[in-house]
């Protein structure tokens, strides 16, 4: 029944008496054939004199290009049949992009009734919705196929089957296949797949599920979740009939908890308290106590001053440690997320002494300034308007060159202030960016423009700074976002749990901005407590949480973690040890953490899969970072040997401190079998090694 309406309405506005409109059926015919497109006539220098905007995001600029421009060429009301615009993808004359329309086609129906009515853009009525029936496709089998249909929306209130138009592709065909005439979507291999659906001005995903088999036997328990997370997380899993790990032990859950918590091993006394207490509740309670922690507070504000890139100058010190501070006083104090956010858009001041306002001094211009807060405080990668309308996702160039506009009036100097006056160039117009909230609304020039925005993001019933705050907390506790990208929230790019990230953003705002609240939400799931695959292969399964991912250490942490490890027993001057955590201005001078990988001061490091790259990875081989340690007179390796500590007890003790568990009996005698053999002095080098082997070990390099 519902087709046969759509059908109807198709058939209505293929009525000769009908106006077409130019924006939302000419434009998309020439999306469809691929003439806007960024290798034919959509290319930022247009292709043979001819220039369209890319992918009809300007349906201005392309009517002036089509019909005004060069003495109306392009068009001939009078024998429409050589309009260059109908001639040319028809092949009725030499076309660089050879045969694109089909002279029997819906779509020259269409080209022509337009040109036959003069060639006017029409009534201009605007696209407000796209949706694909069905919007899952679920498939039973590999190499069954499934008929897509695409509806179009208006704002005039019509609604189209705009299917012969739509254009739907595919990242993968080797697991998911497209299908034409009729559009029909084929799947190949089991997993959940997005394909991109555009029509217009629009992209919706679509979602392909073919189940896994045999992945889920009877006996493992999905239905009783601990959380609501866990809920959402296993209905993902039973509908793709997976299974997964089985919940970790207390020492791999003790260590992942502790270095995602606080940045830090545990200590074997801490290990050996945890693994003897025998109340049912010891995960919830040690979960409780870590956020609790002043350790937490230090550490988690290394990561939030990695979200804000804070990154300090040679000639001003004080500004970077006047900022660290307050970040670190902020999480101290239980200030709420978006009151600190607040603080961040709006302070002023000195910024040697009110630490907030250096958000604003983190970029050196108003377009810099809106493509921070776009990543950090949007989840979006905005810039990608500068130059043209973004492809992939609904921002355009006014949304761009607007939201830098609201940035515009900063005094970027050591006094933060805002200047009467101050503004931005719009790339598409050539004038002055009018102030804009992103993909909302121009800001009228009686309102303040700041208060204005930081009023829109911070708004209760504006999901997206929540959603994009609380993908960046999940991301850093599972080592994959919801939204895969923590800057990176588009139509094109979902979220593999699109309820599951909407339950917590609600439960995130309603509770005050607690980003404790969310963490312990996390690390209490069963999801969180998952054993690791024991594999260096890529997870294939790794967007549905079936294992606990590997999450490569902040240089900070690793660097922590090799001293706690390798504890030297006396420092130089008898000055007590700083952690690195404690460094949140990434140039502190430290050759160590630069040995490690740490982000330079023109790098911006956000996810922790970044930290880690060749530099770091030739140190763990060879490096004098480990060797100085390991060979200290004073260090922990070298006064047990000189203590005469049994080569059992150094084993057993340095695996401990280093991966918070200890060798099983069948390890230690293997070792102890191959030192017996060992003079003394190539007893101790083989000590030396193997202490190195543990600290150079993926396994002690990461937290799974």
């Amino acid at each position: 029944m519902m087709f046969a309406v759509w059908l109807l309405t198709s058939m209505l506005v293929a009525d000769p008496n009908t106006l077409v409109d130019f924006d939302s059926e000419i434009v998309p015919i020439l999306t469809h054939a691929g003439c806007n497109a960024g290798a034919c006539h959509g290319a930022a220098a247009g292709r043979g004199g001819f220039h369209l905007s890319l992918f009809g995001s300007d349906p201005q600029v392309d009517y002036a290009s089509i019909v005004p421009f060069a003495e109306g060429r392009r068009v001939n009301l009078v024998d429409v049949s050589k309009s260059l615009i109908l001639a040319k993808p028809l092949g009725m004359l030499d076309h660089g992009g050879d045969v694109v329309l089909e002279e029997n086609s819906s779509s020259v129906s269409v080209l022509r009734r337009w040109l036959e009515q003069g060639a006017m853009r029409g009534p201009q009525r605007q696209l407000t919705e796209l949706r694909i029936e069905p919007a899952e496709a679920t498939f039973s089998t590999p190499g069954q196929t499934m008929p897509l249909h695409a509806i179009a929306t208006f704002s005039d209130g019509g609604e189209t089957d705009v299917t012969a138009w739509a254009i739907v592709h595919s990242d993968d065909p080797a697991s998911v296949e497209i299908l034409q005439e009729p559009l029909r979507v084929r799947c190949l291999r089991p997993g959940q797949h997005t394909i991109l659906a555009r029509f217009w001005n629009r992209i919706v995903p679509v979602s392909i599920v073919l189940p896994y088999d045999n992945r889920l036997p009877i006996e493992r328990k999905l239905e009783s979740p601990n959380s609501f997370v866990d809920s959402q997380i296993n209905m993902q899993l039973g509908k793709l009939n997976l299974s997964p790990n089985e919940t970790a032990d207390d020492a791999t859950f003790l260590r992942r908890l502790r270095l995602d918590l606080t940045g830090r091993l545990p200590s074997p006394k801490e290990f050996s308290e945890f693994q003897s207490t025998t109340s049912l509740n010891k995960r919830e309670r040690m979960i409780d106590d870590l956020l609790l922690s002043k350790e937490f507070s230090s550490f988690w504000a290394l990561r939030l001053a990695r979200w804000f890139q804070l990154r300090g100058s040679p000639q001003e010190p004080q500004a970077a440690i006047a900022y660290s501070n307050w970040i670190q006083q902020s999480l101290e104090s239980r200030t709420p997320y978006n009151d600190m956010v607040r603080e961040l858009l709006t302070a002023t001041g000195d910024s040697h002494l009110v630490g907030a306002a250096n958000f604003t001094r983190t970029v050196a211009d108003a377009r810099q300034h809106a493509e921070l807060v776009g990543s950090v405080l949007m989840g979006s990668r905005i810039q990608c308007a500068n130059c043209h309308n973004h492809p992939f996702a609904r921002w355009t160039q006014d949304d761009y060159h607007g939201l830098a506009a609201i940035f515009a009036r900063f005094d970027r100097g050591r006094m933060v202030s805002l200047k009467t006056q101050g503004a931005v160039t719009n790339l598409r117009t050539g004038e002055s960016a009018v102030p804009r909230i992103p993909g909302v609304r121009f800001l009228d020039e009686s309102e303040a423009a700041l208060e204005g925005f930081t009023n829109w993001i911070l708004d209760a019933d504006n999901p997206q700074f929540a959603k994009a705050t609380v993908n960046r907390l999940w991301d850093a506790m599972m080592g994959r976002g919801l939204v895969a990208g923590v800057d990176d929230f588009r139509e094109t790019n979902p979220p593999s749990h699109s309820q599951l990230l909407d339950a917590l953003a609600v439960d995130f705002v309603a509770n005050g901005y607690d980003i404790r609240r969310t963490i312990r939400w996390i690390a209490r799931s069963d999801a969180y407590s998952r054993r690791p695959n024991r594999t260096s292969a890529k997870n294939e399964f790794e967007a549905w949480y079936v294992a606990s991912l590997p999450k490569p250490l902040y240089p900070e942490v690793l660097l922590d973690a090799i001293d706690d490890v390798l504890e030297l027993t006396s420092l130089e001057k008898g000055e007590s040890r700083e952690r690195a955590i404690t460094w949140l201005d990434p140039t502190h001078p430290s050759p160590d953490l630069d040995a490690l990988g740490r982000c330079s001061r023109i790098e911006v490091c956000q996810s922790q899969s970044q930290h880690q790259g060749l530099a770091a990875k030739l140190q763990a081989i060879n490096g004098e970072l480990l060797n100085r340690r390991i060979a200290d007179k004073n260090g922990r390796l070298q006064c047990y040997l000189r203590d005469g500590m049994a080569a059992r007890n150094i084993i057993e003790d340095f695996f401990l401190r280093a991966l918070s568990k200890k060798p099983n009996e069948e390890q230690i005698v293997m070792w102890l079998m191959e030192l017996v053999a060992l003079a003394e002095e190539e007893q101790k080098r083989w000590l030396e090694d193997f202490v190195w082997a543990i600290v150079s070990s993926e396994d002690f390099s990461t937290n799974r």
